[in-house]
């Protein structure tokens, strides 16, 4: 049987969906090391391609399960189920490029994040189809060879029809801009995008929003419990969290749900946060989101 715990996790979107208000969605190319340069395209294949550098044994997990849709934007590994539609597969690769590559000039903008991110015995995107074969048959064989796995999963996405709409893109940005935080920045600039402790700059920019202008609707404020089951108590989930919404925001785009009390717009947002926050964030060293994501980095 699925941790019940971890199934309430992968079903929180959908409850989201029904008890948040949803707002609109979001309004590449390397699949070489992080130090390669030039505009090759992002490519998506089988996991059999010689291209990519996985190991024997990755490859053969990720076949044995149907994940078979393989793209590695800058090393990174993202993998769908062979029944996930091609186009989501290609959309969800190009925004992870895009993210890495801002200027979509074919380089990395920051390649001590792009080298984290590609330890694929650390963390992986994932992109299944189906909740109780990702959870009964498919995670379970997946987890002995790959780390953790941040999941783009079909059930959030809700897919109706070959091409991903506004709402599947949002999904897609809320979770790969989860992964590339917590495996990514948290790991390489820990002072100010740490997410395992309250110590970050994001972090206490989290605690000092807490119950203010934001609460994540598995957590409970005095007066508020709340909304749904679940836990996101935790700074590496409530730190993660409430940075992908405000970051998306200020960026120019609208995240795919507001967490409770969240400001509405990006002005509203601004008057909210510390100066402190704002000029770390802020710093063009860190290459956080500068503006709208274009979902047009090219991908074959």
């Amino acid at each position: 049987m699925p941790d019940s715990s971890r199934f309430i996790r992968l079903l929180l979107p959908c409850l989201l969906l029904v008890g948040l208000q949803v707002l609109p969605g979001c309004q590449a190319t390397m699949d070489q090391p992080a130090q390669t340069s030039g505009a090759a395209r992002v490519t998506v294949s089988t996991p059999d391609d010689p291209r990519w550098p996985l190991s024997h044994r990755e490859r053969q997990v990720l076949n044995s399960t149907g994940m078979t849709q393989v793209s590695m934007p800058f090393g990174v590994l993202l993998a769908a189920d062979e029944d996930m539609p091609a186009a989501h597969v290609r959309q969800a690769a190009g925004i992870l490029a895009e993210m890495m590559d801002q200027n979509m000039d074919g380089v990395v903008d920051d390649s001590r994040v792009a080298e984290v991110l590609m330890r694929r015995e650390v963390c992986w995107l994932a992109m299944p189809m189906d909740p109780v074969d990702w959870e009964e048959r498919q995670f379970p064989v997946l987890e002995r060879v790959l780390g953790y796995d941040i999941i783009i999963p079909e059930w959030w996405m809700g897919v109706h029809g070959p091409v991903p709409d506004d709402h599947a893109r949002a999904v897609m940005v809320e979770e790969i801009h989860h992964f590339m935080t917590q495996f990514g920045f948290s790991v390489v600039y820990p002072d100010v995008f740490g997410v395992e402790s309250w110590d970050s700059v994001i972090a206490r920019e989290t605690l000092r929003a807490q119950c203010d202008f934001w609460q994540h609707p598995e957590n409970d404020c005095p007066g508020r419990a709340a909304d749904i089951g679940g836990d996101c108590s935790d700074p590496n989930c409530d730190v993660v969290e409430f940075y992908q919404q405000v970051a998306v925001m200020r960026a120019g785009m609208q995240p795919g749900w507001l967490g409770i009390g969240f400001p509405v717009d990006r002005t509203a947002l601004e008057a909210r946060l510390s100066d402190e926050f704002k000029a770390a964030v802020d710093d063009p060293g860190y290459h956080q989101l500068k503006g709208p994501m274009t979902f047009s980095y090219p991908v074959e």
